[in-house]
């Protein structure tokens, strides 16, 4: 797929709508934002790839490490003056991954030590695949490949061949637990939640998991005991659920100060939404409502006692023109790089791609800020690990907030 051919392809794989926002990716083809200046925030390019899509720090390094669609990951060294310069290529599993629509490699994590490399992607035979590496002092070591988990989608197995809200998303906590997001699997039509995986508790989709890589060889990882539902495994529960209800989880975060989640998801076609669960409740077995609820908004009712409320969400529509159409998430502020914005939580959308922070009140709620910053398709957020925050475009450029 050639570059100039990915906003087409990506629109659908976020937004799940094959129409939403088209004349406005187009318009934004022909131009791309290298800085963007506001009163609050600039956006300075400090490299461009091929469709990138994540963005982690190497703990132990200085380096940071770079994921593109296709299946490809590089090394990425930091210049005096801020801007990205490629070390190499360290891993590339292209022929294996399945890029279309929806699909891709889309996931990248670091062990906090440094030592394992966690990657998620969609492969010819239907799974989405976590794969974690071994790393020595060059990279990941490529015969050190082990499967940590394979999810078989649904729908392409019923025989469309097309992905179709995968989600894909990892990060790993402070004591190394893998934090997967996986989507619910439907396709676009009628029905809302196609094969009904969203408030089924017996499968992996349409949840967060969390689970304990492992290396002694017994088996691919462990289950953390704290887990919301690790004693209902008799039942039939999947006790890796750690929050569930979730449409397409794309992209989200734990504040490394506080040990609050935040989860941007991409709503049906209405609404967008932004989750938060403050430490305390991040075990709690959280369920964000969907398919019974788009946002706050009864969808296909009625509403499940206990769930939990977006924080903020928006409608893409605009004065009756879908100038919004899938919320991409999002990273917390911290470290004292921004000290107007530390502690809030950055978005953008798809389809607009405005800069904006959710930020507190003071008062145990939230309030939107419009940074004036916006760039062209915005894919994904990362704060490294002195705090500096990057925004990815898949248009190709990396941006460092200033």
């Amino acid at each position: 797929m050639r570059v100039n051919e990915v906003p087409r392809y990506f629109v659908q794989l976020v937004a799940g709508a094959a129409v939403v926002c088209g004349i406005l990716l187009i318009s934004q083809a022909f131009s791309r934002v290298l800085i963007q200046d506001s009163d609050t925030v600039v956006l300075v390019e400090v490299g461009n790839f091929e469709a990138p899509v994540a963005l982690v720090s190497w703990p132990g390094t200085r380096d940071l490490l770079l994921a593109e669609r296709a299946g490809r990951v590089h090394r990425i060294g930091i210049s005096s003056d801020g801007s990205f310069m490629p070390i190499g290529q360290v891993l590339d599993i292209s022929d294996r991954v399945s890029a279309v629509l929806h699909g891709g490699l889309l996931g990248l994590a670091v062990s906090p030590i440094g030592d394992e490399l966690y990657v998620s992607y969609t492969d010819w035979n239907s799974q989405v695949r976590i794969l974690a590496y071994r790393m020595d002092v060059s990279g990941p070591v490529v015969d050190s490949q082990r499967l940590l988990l394979a999810v078989t989608q649904p729908h392409v197995r019923d025989g469309t061949g097309l992905w179709w809200h995968v989600g894909g998303h990892l990060i790993v906590d402070p004591v190394g637990q893998l934090i997967v997001g996986l989507g619910d699997g439907s396709v676009p039509g009628l029905i809302p939640d196609t094969h009904g995986n969203s408030r089924n508790l017996m499968t992996l989709m349409g949840n967060l998991l969390r689970i304990i890589p492992k290396v002694d060889g017994v088996s691919a990882y462990g289950i953390p005991k704290d887990n919301p539902f690790v004693d209902q495994e008799s039942v039939g529960t999947r006790p890796e659920i750690l929050a569930y209800g979730l449409r397409n989880p794309w992209r989200f975060d734990l504040d490394p100060a506080t040990g609050d989640l935040w989860i941007a998801d991409v709503g049906r076609t209405q609404i967008e939404e932004v989750n938060y669960l403050p430490a305390a409740d991040v075990e709690s077995g959280a369920d964000f409502g969907w398919v019974a609820m788009e946002g706050s908004e009864v969808l296909n009712g009625p509403e499940p006692d206990g769930d939990v409320l977006p924080v903020h969400e928006y409608r893409r529509s605009n004065k009756g023109f879908d100038s919004r159409c899938a919320v991409i998430g999002g990273v917390v502020v911290r470290g004292g790089h921004y000290p107007d914005l530390e502690g809030a939580f950055l978005f953008s959308d798809f389809c607009d791609g405005v800069i904006r922070a959710l930020v507190s009140d003071g008062k145990g709620g939230w309030v939107v800020r419009d940074l004036g910053g916006s760039m062209e398709l915005p894919v994904s957020f990362t704060r490294s690990e002195d705090g500096s925050v990057y925004v990815l475009s898949l248009a190709g450029g990396v941006y460092r907030l200033e």
